[in-house]
């Protein structure tokens, strides 16, 4: 039998459909999704010197497009995919049917796109084609991840299913190069992922099948293949037919690469080629990364991604791992392994931690273990960077990644007794990098401020009792006493340390916006919007805020007198070219006149509802003059 494809037959009428779950994972960021995991797969097959640490690899991204015909089983192919649109359509599904005539379309033109994903300095595929190999974990395993090293990252296998999601017709070539024994082995198969169909002789099919040689074998010699599978160095090629693009996807995937892979870049393991085939290509190497960190369409696709955010922390973590201010921490916990801490406080951080594997961007919290990381209360702007400092401590984290290599958790453990050493590890290690952050960069507070509007909810300290209302002075509600207000003696006007000089302002002269005081010198009023000179009463602990479901028409204040007696209430709106006083409508929800008149009492709260008789959102300043003074000014 020549090479062909060959897909399953259904013998047990099983039914797979096009939502395939390893698939899906990958198909609202495709481009990001084959470049992260292309990107590991090759990094945990790099070459390993004499003591254990990897070689540094290239890894190539290259559209290019062939001829139908230099596809191998494009006649097969077609036929297959247009009987998975007939079974679509009797079966009337929406979904299906639009993928499967899209991909119908794509098959039958005379050139076809193709992404290629080409790896040099690696190990390859190591096969042959049989279970616990690499090449036969990667093309037909599922659920399992044949990693040539301890600390390789993949270990679920479902990031091979993002080349798939790149692809109009879900067919993907692997041809790889690699070292058996004392002579180099050469390995080519294609496979499909499609849904349960019926062959063109009636044979009931499911939906995974493959290209090679009889009994769904791979090719073991490359002759008469095309030359974008053929390989000369050693390594692997892993080829997505018929590439479903989009805009600026090259961009897309730098972006990915440059958030993920920053660090190995910059030590040197590993660079990157991305090449659409009609533009330069884009090199991504420890010479251009900094000039892509700031490469406008760099910054452009982050944004239409929405991982700008991410991309300015890539930067910031490349800052605190090369910057000669950075604190370094070492510290061994075990039985996971040795970390390497490294703090770095500039303005502008993002009070983050980031944390790495391999050169790989893994997580920025440990939100499973007991300091989770994810808040800093109190620190000043910092950024910190976390990595296991060798491949045994690399080997033990990444047992604890979840599929998405995003996330860090004991319970992925089998083993009890293990997983409960390694736990305690681990929240010891939170600990320690928190403890870490918090001596370099903690800040206490320069100031106390009084938070009146959460008082129902949270008593002082020393008093486990609700703390009361400021507005009532009543302790038993039941027994009410009447006290009588001592009225404070007429002062002159001016009198006070402040107000012999009238520095606050004094007398309003008729028809002018200007005041002058009775004290020795004028002073700076301005009337209805300055004061009433030195008898304005002293404010502290000042607070404005518009309340809750509210309108700019209203405004909570609060505020602390600092002496006693009637005053009259003036609101002023503080602008860049000059102040003006704000009319009132209510004070707390009763009609009032445009400056009313409040009691006060020196050291007691006063909450104050206000509503202007026009909107207002920004910032006021609060005068409280005496209620003699401002009519004594109002007389002049």
């Amino acid at each position: 039998m020549t090479n062909d494809w060959q897909f399953l037959p259904n013998l047990a009428d099983e039914e797979d459909g096009l939502g395939h779950p390893g698939i899906e994972t990958f198909t609202s960021a495709p481009f990001s999704g084959i470049a992260r995991e292309s990107a590991q797969n090759s990094l945990d097959a790099a070459l390993r010197n004499a003591d254990g640490n990897p070689q540094p690899i290239r890894v190539a991204f290259r559209r290019i497009s062939v001829g139908r015909e230099e596809i191998p089983g494009i006649d097969s192919l077609t036929a297959t995919l247009d009987a998975c649109l007939g079974r679509s359509r009797r079966r009337g599904l929406k979904k299906d049917i639009e993928f499967f005539e899209q991909a119908c379309r794509v098959v039958q033109q005379p050139k076809v796109n193709v992404l290629l994903v080409e790896d040099y300095g690696t190990v390859g595929l190591r096969g042959p084609t049989k279970q616990g190999k690499p090449f036969h974990a990667l093309v037909k395993a599922t659920g399992i991840s044949q990693k040539e090293f301890t600390d390789a990252g993949g270990s679920f296998g479902i990031g091979k299913f993002a080349v798939f999601a790149v692809s109009h017709l879900r067919t993907v070539f692997y041809a790889t190069l690699y070292q058996s024994d004392s002579e180099l082995a050469f390995l080519c198969q294609g496979k499909s992922v499609l849904v349960s169909h019926e062959a063109g002789d009636g044979t009931s099919c499911r939906g995974f099948g493959y290209w090679g040689r009889a009994g769904y074998q791979a090719l073991e010699n490359s002759s008469g293949l095309p030359d974008w599978l053929q390989r000369t160095d050693v390594g692997t090629t892993v080829a997505s037919v018929g590439l479903r693009e989009e805009e600026d996807w090259e961009w897309r995937m730098v972006v990915t690469l440059l958030r993920n892979f920053f660090a190995a870049v910059r030590d040197g393991k590993v660079s990157f080629t991305v090449d659409t085939g009609s533009r330069d290509p884009i090199e991504i190497n420890s010479a251009t990364l900094d000039a892509l960190f700031e490469h406008p369409a760099v910054k452009k696709a982050a944004e239409a991604a929405g991982n700008l955010d991410e991309l300015e922390f890539a930067v910031a973590m490349d800052r605190a791992r090369t910057s000669p201010d950075a604190v370094l921490h070492r510290e061994t916990f075990e039985p996971v392994g040795t970390f390497v801490l490294r703090i770095l406080q500039e303005t502008d951080l993002p009070r983050r931690v980031g944390i790495l594997r391999n050169g790989m961007y893994l997580t920025d919290n440990l939100k499973h273990f007991k300091s989770k990381l994810m808040r800093f209360r109190l620190c000043g702007d910092f950024v910190a960077v976390l990595e296991p400092e060798d491949v045994a401590t690399s080997a033990v984290v990444r047992d604890l990644e979840n599929p998405r290599h995003d996330e860090l958790s004991a319970e992925r453990i089998e083993d009890p007794a293990r997983r409960r050493r390694v736990k305690a590890a681990m929240n010891k290690l939170s600990e320690w990098v928190r403890d870490a952050i918090r001596e370099l960069a903690f800040t206490p507070p320069e100031e106390e401020v009084l938070v009146d509007e959460l008082n129902p909810f949270f008593s002082a300290p020393d008093n486990p009792d609700r703390i009361p209302d400021p507005a009532n002075e009543e302790k038993d509600p039941e027994r009410i006493r009447i006290k009588p207000r001592i009225a404070e003696p007429r002062r002159p006007v001016g009198e006070g340390p402040e107000g012999e000089s009238g520095s606050a302002g004094g007398r309003k002269k008729k028809g002018s916006d200007a005041g002058r005081t009775t004290g020795d010198r004028p002073g700076r009023g301005r009337g209805a919007a300055g004061g009433r000179g030195g008898r304005s009463i002293p404010i502290r602990h000042l607070r404005t805020w518009i309340p809750e479901h509210r309108s700019p028409h209203f405004r909570t204040i609060n505020l602390e007198p600092e002496g006693s007696g009637m005053a009259r209430l003036e609101i002023i709106a503080v602008g860049a070219t000059g102040d003006a006083p704000i009319e009132l409508v209510t004070l707390n929800g009763h009609r009032c006149a445009r400056t009313p008149s409040i009691e006060l009492r020196e050291g007691d709260r006063k909450s104050l509802l206000l509503e202007f008789s026009e909107a207002y959102p920004g910032p006021l300043r609060i005068v409280l003059s005496r209620v003699e003074e401002a009519a004594h000014a109002d007389q002049a």
